[in-house]
């Protein structure tokens, strides 16, 4: 019986994983695939296309054909901590120097806030939001780039107009903290997702690899209620990227700890 391309596929995808196919080397062609599995030259191109998808191996053309594709065997890890130097705050060591990427400025504009975003920052889904829209990156390496998506919260940009604009020095954190007159609370939550074509394009994403989430909340206390001003939607390659942060002791973890009384696997 003819082989599927799935099967064919998972074939390659586990020499690869098995290094028996290294960053660079050729695969079998699909006149090679055709002949040793007897299978039409149309199950032979959806099986190297599953792994194209898979951001597995590319195709280069001519006499390279479908090779595997290059990964980073190290992410850079994002440490996650609030920051301040004289231009205001930043998040994490790492990236204090990263800027604009050239030829992109910070875009201001109006649109439906997204269910998810809506749900943290406490408004109805659909309703017409703020949202500062930039991609920022690393002057030394193009590569290492994010998109971020800072959606403000109505009350905010009513009573502080200047968010919707040129929020002078500092950035909005610095209007936001001057109008409650105390420190920003921030949240985050980190989840994998695939990315659109367009937030593809700006990270320089190939085909297979999916995006890193931060979404981090800002909250302050408004005439003594708890609002969410601004929720941040951070979107990285999760290819190049992983997040790192301390583990902290709570409850009965910290030290010194009682000694344990069952048998976690039995009990």
């Amino acid at each position: 019986m003819a082989r599927t391309a799935e099967e064919i596929a998972a074939e390659l995808r586990g020499r690869i994983q098995r290094a028996e196919l290294r960053s660079g080397d050729r695969l079998p062609t699909m006149t090679d695939l055709i002949e040793e599995h007897g299978v039409s030259r149309q199950t032979a191109r959806e099986a190297l296309n599953l792994l194209k998808r898979e951001g597995l191996v590319e195709y280069r053309g001519g006499r390279s054909g479908t090779t595997v594709r290059e990964r980073p065997v190290t992410r850079l890890a994002r440490s996650r901590g609030m920051e301040r130097d004289h231009l205001g705050y930043y998040s994490g060591a790492n990236v204090q120097h990263w800027r604009l990427v050239p030829g992109t400025g910070t875009t201001v504009v109006t649109e439906p806030v997204p269910d998810d975003i809506a749900i943290v920052l406490g408004v109805t889904p659909g309703t017409p939001g703020v949202v500062r829209k930039r991609l920022n990156g690393d002057p030394g390496n193009q590569a290492h780039r994010q998109l971020t998506d800072s959606w403000l919260h109505p009350e905010a940009v009513e009573a502080l107009p200047v968010l919707a604009g040129d929020s002078g020095l500092g950035g909005i954190y610095d209007r936001i903290e001057e109008w409650a007159e105390q420190p920003i609370l921030w949240e985050e939550e980190v989840t994998a997702v695939t990315p659109s074509p367009a937030e593809a394009a700006a990270l320089l994403l190939p085909p297979g690899v999916p995006v890193l989430r931060i979404v981090r909340s800002s909250t302050v206390r408004i005439d003594g209620r708890p609002l969410v001003v601004e929720v941040n939607d951070i979107r990285m390659s999760a290819e190049l990227f992983s997040v790192r942060y301390p583990m902290t002791r709570r409850g009965a973890a910290r030290w010194p700890v009682r000694p344990a009384s069952a048998d976690f696997y039995t009990d």
